[in-house]
């Protein structure tokens, strides 16, 4: 695999000046400074990437005729191949694993029981409310009403650690006051954005305004009576802002997560015995208090005992906040003012919740994330996720055989096109990791295909802040292999190749004119 050497090279220079992964800016390799590896008519581009809320808008500008939010080329003969169906806008494309909707969600069945529901969040996370929680579907329920709040801009993050959470908090205040609804499902996404951060300040304040808004959420259930309030977590992040080293930690953590419940009447002593429960049994937990039955598909079981009246719920998923260490050295929880917490670990059913691995449908060790967290939350049940189904394609050799990879490869050799590789240079990313993308180049290898390109997006999320030069290394290794023509062509900050902003002619246009037509810092 060639160019890696010299994107090493390039990498470091840019690290010396202040660049970092996830702001890198389209680097491009040129040969005589002519743009080598462009994708082009005839092409097949397979993106690697996997979720769905960060590959949308790259996925729009290759395959949307209809797309408008920047100069595009008009393709007639290229074939665009994701990993997993991004968005169901993307159905006259065919992924190479299948997408997996569940059924009998947790908004499904309060819609057919004739019950109203709000989803409420900033936009930041407004697919997770919507499109996750719902088990992968993008048009509401019947009874289903949504409301998004926009989330400032990335560059007041640091100006403004609560993001929009406060604004999230006073919609629920107003839905609750008005009364007109079953369920509310609001995410206060201030935990995942800010912990990702490395600023401990902005850490701890995000935890303060969290459990601010959690407080006056809390505040009106309990004065307008009849409610009960539900509180957890879809994965961790804020909990954990340093290493054991010291070095920031500012990828998603494995932690557990917490659940409450706040109802006039229940107390700890209303708690089951919660060892190894995970997300998957709040959705039962929360039919339990509206006395609805809770259907076979739904594996998850109750974590309260309550047996008594029926509620109207409110469900506060605190986005990236796990259950850490006490020390408030490390954990910007535990030095933070978080006094509705506080409260409702002491006096209301508490227990601890795994978010992550096996629990949730992931892989052995890996961290959870919000597409997964919300999901299950929905489902009330585990479900394989793609990551899990992928890493067991890719080991045990069936990726190879997928009749979609196979067909576009032989569609290759028919016409002489190139292949392109769109892969996330990361070890752990929920997006995507390097193996996947490999496997991909290993199965064009056996099927006779002769020019393979690859194009990097950088992470420097779940992988270190400066880390794809060290990372390039694991790439070398098909340096060996001369059955086909690999080269690296193109890198990319995932902040632009995944913008989920909507940003499409400050982030995403960059990436695709990087890919289609080379522009971009030469190596």
């Amino acid at each position: 695999m060639t160019g890696i050497r010299q994107l090493a090279a390039v990498l470091r220079e840019r690290y010396a000046c202040g660049d970092q992964d996830y702001w890198m800016t389209p680097l491009v390799r040129r040969e005589s400074d002519v743009p080598v590896g462009r994708i082009c008519d005839g092409d097949v581009v397979v993106f690697c990437c996997r979720r769905g809320d960060r590959e949308t808008q790259l996925t729009e500008a290759f395959t949307d005729p209809r797309f408008d939010q920047f100069p595009i080329v008009e393709f007639r003969d290229l074939s665009f191949i994701p990993f997993v169906l991004y968005h169901e806008k993307f159905s006259h494309l065919t992924p190479v694993f299948p997408i997996l909707r569940p059924d009998k969600t947790f908004g499904e069945v309060l819609s057919r029981a004739g019950l109203k529901q709000l989803r409420v969040a900033e936009s930041e996370k407004a697919a997770h409310v919507t499109f996750f929680f719902n088990g992968r579907r993008v048009d509401p329920f019947v009874g289903e009403d949504r409301t998004v709040v926009p989330s400032p801009p990335s560059s007041l993050f640091l100006e403004k650690p609560g993001t929009s959470t406060a604004e999230v908090a006073a919609r629920v205040e107003e839905a609750i006051e008005s009364d007109e609804y079953d369920f509310i499902l609001a995410n206060l996404a201030a935990g995942d954005i800010i912990g990702h951060l490395d600023s401990w300040d902005a850490n701890v304040k995000c935890a303060e305004a969290v459990d601010h808004a959690l407080g006056r959420i809390c505040e009106a259930a309990l004065k307008k009576r009849g409610y009960c309030v539900a509180v957890t977590a879809d994965h961790g992040v804020l909990e954990r802002a340093r290493h054991s080293d010291g070095t920031p930690s500012l990828e998603h953590t494995s932690s557990l997560v917490p659940f409450g419940l706040i109802c006039e009447g229940l107390t700890k002593a209303d708690t089951v015995i919660a060892q190894g429960r995970s997300l998957a049994d709040v959705a039962p937990s929360l039919l339990e208090m509206m006395k609805l039955p809770i259907p076979a598909e739904m594996t998850g079981k109750s974590l309260i005992k309550h047996t008594g009246a029926s509620y109207k719920c409110v469900l506060v998923v605190l986005d990236g906040w796990g259950v850490g260490s006490d020390d408030p050295e490390v954990n910007p929880i535990a030095r933070a003012h978080t006094p509705m917490m506080d409260t409702i670990m002491r006096n209301y059913p508490f227990a601890p919740l795994s978010a992550s691995g096996p629990a949730v449908g992931l892989p052995n060790g890996r961290a959870g994330n919000s597409e997964t967290g919300h999901l299950t939350l929905g489902a009330g049940r585990m479900i394989p996720q793609d990551e899990l189904r992928i890493q067991r394609a890719v080991e045990d050799g069936t990726l190879a055989n997928s009749e979609t990879l196979s067909s576009a490869f032989r569609l290759l050799r028919s016409r002489n096109g190139k292949l392109h590789v769109i892969m996330l240079l990361s070890e752990k990313s929920s997006h995507g990791n390097i193996n996947e993308g490999l496997a991909v180049v290993g199965a064009a290898r056996a099927c006779g295909v002769k020019d393979i390109y690859v194009h990097l997006i950088l992470d420097g999320r779940s992988s270190p802040p400066q880390g794809a030069a060290d990372l390039l290394r694991l790439l070398e290794r098909e340096e060996s292999k001369e059955s086909a023509r690999v080269s690296v062509v193109t890198a990319i900050g995932r902040a632009y190749a995944l913008d989920r902003s909507k940003s499409y002619r400050e982030k995403t246009q960059l990436a695709y004119r990087a890919l289609v037509w080379g522009e971009g810092r030469p190596f």
